[in-house]
């Protein structure tokens, strides 16, 4: 079980890598267009449809294994995301990491929940925590910080998200 688990990880975490490296790629392959836009253009908002988010389905056991996630959405972060625009990544939260957004467990999680918290702040990532998980945890919904969008059911959001065009990371 515990080699599964491991298995299970490092092909999550080399898909993240990958798919990370792709918008890296593509933002550099941007960066090297050589027209300006006009002045007025630059200051429009680019529509949803433009751009094109990600969704992380997460089941991380670690702290470590969130902090190296939250670190790798920081490299891809250039700047806050403004209003109206989606942020680079949609988390959904439905494993073991539950327990680390508990306000039971803040003292011991700080550092990984205010940094989740910037994040969110920033518009980079919008977190979902599945309800199903927190009621298995013992975890009531008014236990948990308000920047965690709860949801009823984490493997149904993720699906929800890739029916709207999100793509799997």
């Amino acid at each position: 079980m515990l080699v599964r688990n491991l298995l299970i990880l490092m092909v999550a975490v080399a898909a993240f890598w990958l798919a990370a490296d792709r918008v890296l790629r593509d933002r550099r392959a941007t960066a090297q267009q050589p027209a300006p836009l006009p002045a007025e253009s630059q200051l429009v908002t680019p529509s949803p449809q433009q751009t094109q988010s990600q969704v992380g389905d997460i089941s991380l056991h670690s702290v470590e294994e969130l902090e190296l996630l939250f670190t790798r959405v920081e490299q891809l972060l250039d700047r806050p995301r403004g209003d109206g625009e989606q942020p680079l990544i949609s988390l959904v939260l439905h494993g073991p990491e539950v327990e680390f957004f508990a306000f039971r467990n803040y003292d011991r999680y700080r550092a990984v929940v205010d940094r989740a918290a910037k994040l969110a702040a920033l518009g980079a990532v919008e977190i979902s925590i599945c309800q199903t998980q927190m009621r298995h945890l013992g975890i009531a919904p008014d236990q948990v910080p308000s920047f965690l969008h709860q949801v009823p059911y984490g493997p149904d959001e993720v699906k929800r998200l890739l029916d709207q065009g999100f793509v799997y990371m």
